[in-house]
């Protein structure tokens, strides 16, 4: 089973195509219940998601079920004094401490270049340390498309990296990055599958923001209705084709939709990738959520 769980949802309103707003407690009960009996046992979280870390703690068999990576917060500065290490430290015990976890899968940084910043020394040491006392499998970061891809694979304190990919941002694929990757035995994480839920979304409920890449989202429904599949489906094919990737990060807001991509995940296992055409686009106005405006 390659699906994660991302948990951004059970914190924060989440998603372009989001309508519901957060799940309740109840609902976030059931979400994780569900995907520990369909064999999904990585979560996706962090410090910035709002009351993810709280959620997740409210269920009883979290770290029985799950194995948990988690991100620290970006760092606004350009380097880091000794005040910034002790609050960074603190960050990551509180990580610890909000999940009430002994030990973690991951530890990332949310904003890859604070790995790189001067003064920054003491926190990889004690994320070091973490690992040295079995309290933390990997630590890495978070990249986005146009990352510088030989530094972050070549760094002695990077063994996990989260990564958007999705049938229009195949960046780290079309650079040889999952090829780079892999062979410095980096784990390969992703996120976006569904571009926020742009790629899911009928036609006509499309911002206008998006009309420049109008022929390109109806190339991509009329490729699903050719190969007599969904939207999901046909999303999570282009993902799974790469071998190098190791886990597919996808959230929800309820129990119903994760039953749905569950389903749309082992369809999608039985497409014949050589049919999957290329939808890449570089451009980051569409790749990068960050960048919308609508």
């Amino acid at each position: 089973m390659k699906l994660a769980l991302g948990t951004v949802q059970f914190g924060v309103d989440y998603g372009v195509s989001n309508t519901q707003g957060r799940p309740n407690q109840q609902e976030v009960n059931r979400i994780l219940t569900l995907a520990h009996d369909e064999g999904i046992s990585t979560l996706d979280t962090a410090l910035g998601y709002g009351q993810s870390h709280h959620a997740l703690a409210s269920f009883a068999d979290l770290n029985n079920y799950f194995s948990i990576v988690t991100k620290l917060p970006p760092f606004k500065k350009e380097q880091f004094n000794s005040t910034d290490v002790e609050h960074y430290i603190n960050y990551i015990e509180q990580c610890f401490d909000d999940l009430n976890s002994r030990s973690l899968n991951g530890i990332l940084f949310h904003q890859a270049n604070d790995i790189d910043k001067k003064g920054v020394e003491p926190i990889i040491d004690y994320l070091a340390d973490l690992k040295v006392n079995n309290r933390l499998a990997k630590t890495g970061v978070s990249l986005y498309s146009g990352a510088p891809i030989n530094t972050i694979s070549t760094h002695s304190s990077i063994d996990l990296v989260q990564i958007p990919f999705n049938a229009f941002d195949t960046y780290f694929k079309t650079t040889g990055a999952l090829e780079l990757f892999k062979k410095h035995h980096i784990a390969i994480h992703t996120r976006s599958s569904f571009l926020q839920g742009l790629l899911l979304m009928p036609l006509d409920q499309v911002a206008d923001y998006f009309k420049p890449w109008k022929t390109q989202l109806e190339k991509f429904h009329c490729l699903a209705k050719y190969l007599n599949v969904s939207s999901l489906t046909l999303c999570l094919s282009y993902v799974l084709q790469e071998p190098q990737i190791d886990q597919i990060i996808v959230g929800v807001n309820t129990e119903r939709e994760l039953n749905e991509i569950l389903t749309a995940y082992h369809l999608s296992l039985q497409l014949p990738f050589n049919e999957l055409k290329s939808f890449a686009v570089n451009s980051p106005q569409l790749t990068n959520p960050a960048l919308w405006k609508y």
